[in-house]
């Protein structure tokens, strides 16, 4: 059997497997596939940005400091929003605003970013605006259901990473990689049939309550929680399994021990003492990331999950550079 045929056999059977058991105990899996791979599989995360990082960024100097220029700013406006939330700021209408607001400046440095590569690329992509003018009017019109979504599209966005690695490194495994993808609505439909008439998680405690709320318990009131938390833990161990293994599996470069790929670490313009140093607080910080789950997984998993918006905005200028 060729590898193309094993991927396929592979990818479905641990999607089966996976729905099963998520369907069966969604609760709990949610609790430990965070406690498991979430901090491994930023740090998988890191590695591969960091194999793509050029030491020289030449006529891409405006793209990267766009690009991490806001990815600073608006990370750090998160954190300062999210630690202050009983702030004046968000009383009344406030909230509304402060919500609507930073969403707005994150679409707007998407489609700069989207601009600005398609002047590398030397084409016509000015389509970039009123694409980013149009989201901007999704987002201001069903904020709610805006939020929710970046919840349960964020999962899907390993896959695109995925999918153009695969055309670059394995094309043979495309066609492969595509049948993969069109079984995931699959599964997501058998667990919904599964799940649809059931119960909804209890919330007596506060992390039932945040888990539930995370898959959008409150902006659905109608659906079963249960449903809406295997659907989420479902996209997100794929998401995981993505970083983890399928990435580091078809691109040589995303190995973690094949140093020798970081241009960072191993050319001779690089920083490597700057870059060990970041990559031993990125093992320490996952360390103890484990520490504060065994010790208040609660707490710790609001922590995360407010911290993580660095990542995931860190994901789109490398994203968009692929494209």
């Amino acid at each position: 059997m060729s590898s193309a045929g094993l991927l396929i056999i592979a990818f479905v059977s641990c999607c089966a497997i996976a729905a099963a058991v998520i369907g069966a105990f969604p609760l709990e899996l949610s609790i430990v596939t965070i406690f498991l791979f979430a901090g491994i599989h930023n740090l998988m995360e890191f590695r591969y940005f960091a194999a793509r990082m050029p030491v020289r960024w030449g006529r891409s100097r405006t793209y990267y400091s766009v690009a991490i220029g806001g990815v600073v700013i608006l990370t750090a406006t998160y954190l300062t929003l999210y630690f202050s939330r009983d702030n004046w700021l968000w009383n009344g209408e406030n909230a509304a605003y402060v919500s609507l607001g930073w969403n707005s400046a994150f679409i707007a440095w998407a489609g700069l970013l989207l601009y600005l590569r398609g002047k590398q690329k030397r084409g016509d992509w000015s389509w970039a605006i009123p694409l980013m003018l149009f989201v901007a009017a999704a987002a201001w019109a069903v904020p709610i259901y805006w939020s929710l979504a970046l919840v349960y599209l964020h999962p899907l966005v390993a896959m695109w990473f995925l999918e153009r690695q695969i055309r670059r490194t394995k094309p043979e495994w495309l066609r492969a990689y595509h049948i993969c993808l069109a079984m995931i609505p699959v599964f997501l439909i058998a667990l919904w049939i599964a799940l649809w008439d059931g119960s909804n998680i209890p919330e007596e405690t506060r992390l039932f309550w945040r888990i539930a709320q995370h898959a959008g318990s409150e902006v659905l009131p109608g659906v079963s929680s249960y449903l809406l938390v295997a659907t989420h833990v479902f996209l997100e161990s794929i998401h995981y399994f993505v970083w983890i293994l399928l990435i580091p599996l078809v691109d040589r470069r995303a190995i973690p021990w094949r140093l020798s790929e970081i241009p960072m670490l191993a050319n001779a313009n690089g920083i490597p003492k700057i870059f060990i140093a970041v990559c031993l607080v990125g093992v320490f910080a996952m360390i103890a990331l484990w520490f504060g789950f065994a010790l208040d997984y609660t707490t710790t998993r609001d922590i995360y999950f407010a911290f993580a918006i660095g990542h995931v905005l860190a994901e789109f200028p490398f994203l968009i550079k692929m494209l």
